[in-house]
């Protein structure tokens, strides 16, 4: 497993700190709190892809799988 998150976390935190800094309501705070979702997206999408090609894997790779 990649570690997706881990390497994601210091620019997660230095944009949250950014965005928790910044008045509620501002423009520039929805911007920012935009950039912290696209952020956020992309480490969920990251795992959500190794996993589909994990499975896509195993499922190419054996004939029969049986889960407990």
């Amino acid at each position: 497993y990649p570690r997706y998150y881990r390497n994601a976390e210091k620019k997660l935190a230095r944009e949250q700190r950014k965005l928790s800094k910044m008045q509620k309501g501002s423009n520039n705070r929805n911007k920012q709190r935009l950039k912290a979702a696209k952020l956020h997206e992309k480490v969920s999408n990251q795992r959500k892809d190794f996993l589909h090609k994990q499975s896509r894997q195993i499922a190419n790779a054996y004939d029969c799988i049986c889960i407990e």
